[in-house]
């Protein structure tokens, strides 16, 4: 079932808006006749009583709908009050006298947004699917499939305009695109992360713990505004943080509501002991509904006995569909219209280490050396493994980054060794030369090594957060949201704000999370080291599936893309099965066999047409 909406503008300046599950509260229409102003809205405006005290004359109401409320500011303010919404939302705003349309995302792209011109139509949506539909042949983007296969990083959506489809374009992330009839786009404004983070200086840890626990505080507060709010709980300090904070928070409010949470349990031996610290909260008491799901019997990879819902692009998390799946199929049960995730967390609450390669960059090889030292010690490993992995090695020129013998090579690893930026061995020559899937990973490693490397990797890892696959392709068609308090822009910009060592101190999880959540999480959670990882449902899914997963390459008709050398990835598969190769070369695996899967998915759907 689709959920979401489409806007057509045609050649003579006439609008047409198909909402999609018009009941649906993710979806809201609000007109104007008068100004004769329209506006869609996918998702939720957030902070909405700002308006209210910033403007009272003009915001004094409550609006039906958060597209309503769009409308209203746009009346009032033009584009450049679009610029200042807050939430996760997508939107198109049609302006008649103007004869143009505005499309704009949130700066974490929390839906989707794609746009196409063809016979004279001007067409903006949700759904990129849709849109390949009204052309009489979509053909398939090869250059975007070798970017998604060669971008090294967890991502939903790559940071591009381009899309699966050549002729449909995607809507970056925080712009606001102006299309008119005749085709034509302007991009009039795009969120700046940079301009927006000012460095904070003179701050104590708990200064900055208490002002970290006023605006999660808000961020919370502004997404448990559903009737029903469910919470993911793992145990972890993310997830117990938020499920802890929006506990209090409803059962504060004049008619006290209860917070499902929802926790995956296994008995395997890697993860049996993460029940115990969920426990720990559920025992704090206070209005939470737990809800349990057996975690050992959703593995990895399971895509034959779940089937994947239709969705838009490859994604390279398709392996843990089943996870996700089950969870939402949970809330859905029990009438959730809500629910928040503890992701990322560990973009905004600690650092990346980069600062060690910056130093050495400006020739401080002695503080970087210490430096290097104290995290060997904390994470007990050697002072080489630190300091080269975060010191060197961004500093390497990129032709030279995976070692001489992949230079050799064109770029291509060697199973099953495979580099983050090498082309897997499966991949074939001609279609990793057309598409220069050697040349794709080299600007990546230019832009991730930029001076200063460690703001490079937080842009990136900003630019790698946009998205929300689950949120799309299985929440939003039941009717439910998913949102991520911690990814809320303005905890993002203050966090990345601080002095690094609020964020970063050797031997110290997540410090700045510690020092605002003292007093509120059960003290084995806020001071945990270490957590159960998923590799075990990982390597126990693939073996399990690991002969569906062959049928499916084996049949799949991608061999008309020239992508692959099936034998060779059917090989490392079985290997990989058996325990060869790490987990980052297993990466590689995985986004391959995801293309395939979401190939195979749009041959049945153009083939039943």
């Amino acid at each position: 079932m689709r959920t979401g909406f489409e806007v057509t503008i045609e050649a003579t300046g006439k609008a047409e808006f198909h909402l999609f599950s018009p009941a649906n509260s993710l979806v809201t229409f609000a007109q104007d006749s008068a100004t004769e102003i329209a506006v869609v809205l996918m998702g939720r405006i957030y902070y909405q009583d700002d308006w209210k005290t910033r403007f009272p004359q003009a915001f004094s109401e409550d609006f039906a709908s958060d597209a309503a409320l769009a409308l209203a500011i746009f009346q009032h303010y033009g584009a450049q009050g679009l610029e200042k919404l807050e939430g996760e939302f997508a939107l198109v705003v049609f302006d008649r006298k103007e004869s143009r349309l505005f499309a704009l995302r949130d700066p974490l792209g929390n839906f989707p947004l794609y746009w196409m011109h063809h016979n004279q139509t001007t067409r903006v949506s949700t759904s990129l699917q849709l849109l390949a539909q009204r052309l009489p042949q979509a053909a398939i983007n090869k250059d975007f499939l070798a970017s998604f296969l060669m971008f090294p990083y967890a991502f939903v959506e790559l940071a591009t305009e381009k899309t699966a489809f050549e002729e449909i374009q995607r809507i970056l992330p925080g712009n606001i695109l102006v299309l008119t009839p005749d085709g034509r786009t302007t991009k009039i404004w795009s969120w700046d992360w940079m301009k927006q983070i000012q460095p904070i200086e003179n701050i104590t840890p708990q200064e900055a713990g208490l002002q970290f626990s006023y605006l999660f505080r808000q961020a919370v507060t502004q997404r448990i505004q559903d009737e029903k709010i469910a919470s993911h709980l793992s145990g972890g300090m993310d997830s117990s943080s938020i499920v802890c904070i929006a506990r209090d928070l409803l059962a504060a409010e004049t008619s006290p509501r209860k917070l499902i949470t929802l926790s995956l349990v296994y008995q395997m031996r890697s993860l049996a002991g993460e029940t115990d610290y969920i426990q720990m909260v559920v025992d704090q008491g206070g209005a939470i509904e737990p809800q349990y799901v057996d975690g050992d019997a959703v593995l990895d990879f399971e895509w034959f006995t779940n089937k994947i819902p239709t969705y838009d692009e490859p994604y390279p998390g398709l392996f843990h569909l089943a996870m996700e799946k089950v969870l939402v199929d949970v809330a859905a049960q029990l009438g959730v219209t809500a629910i928040m995730s503890g992701g990322g967390a560990e973009l905004i609450v600690e650092g990346n280490r980069m600062h060690l390669a910056d130093l050495m960059r400006q020739g401080h090889w002695h503080k970087a050396l210490q430096e290097a030292r104290q995290w060997a010690t904390a994470k007990n490993q050697s002072l080489w493994s630190i300091l080269y992995s975060f010191g060197i090695e961004p500093l390497i020129p990129p032709l030279l980054r995976e070692g001489f013998p992949t230079f050799i090579r064109g770029g291509y690893g060697r199973w099953p060794k495979l580099g983050s930026f090498t082309i897997p061995p499966w991949i074939l020559p001609d279609f990793a030369k057309q598409h220069d899937m050697w040349g794709k990973a080299l600007k990546t490693i230019r832009e991730i090594n930029r001076y200063p490397v460690e703001e490079s990797l937080n842009l990136l890892g900003l630019r790698a957060s946009a998205g929300n696959w689950a949120a799309w392709y299985l929440a939003a068609p039941l009717g439910i949201r998913i949102c991520q308090p911690f990814l809320d822009p303005r905890l993002i910009i203050y966090c990345l704000s601080l002095p690094r060592e609020q964020r970063e101190i050797p031997g110290v999880p997540k410090p700045l999370l510690q020092v605002a959540m003292d007093g509120i999480l059960p003290e084995p959670i806020r001071t945990r080291r270490f957590k159960g990882n998923f590799n075990e449902v990982y390597w126990q899914g693939l073996a399990k599936n690991l002969s569906h997963l062959e049928a499916m390459v084996v049949q799949s008709q991608i061999d008309e893309l020239g992508i692959f050398d099936k034998q060779q990835l059917i090989q490392a598969m079985r290997q990989h099965a058996i325990g060869i190769g790490d987990v980052r070369s297993g990466s590689r695996i995985s986004s391959s066999l995801a293309a395939i899967a979401w190939f195979d998915q749009i041959k049945v759907k153009v083939a039943s047409l």
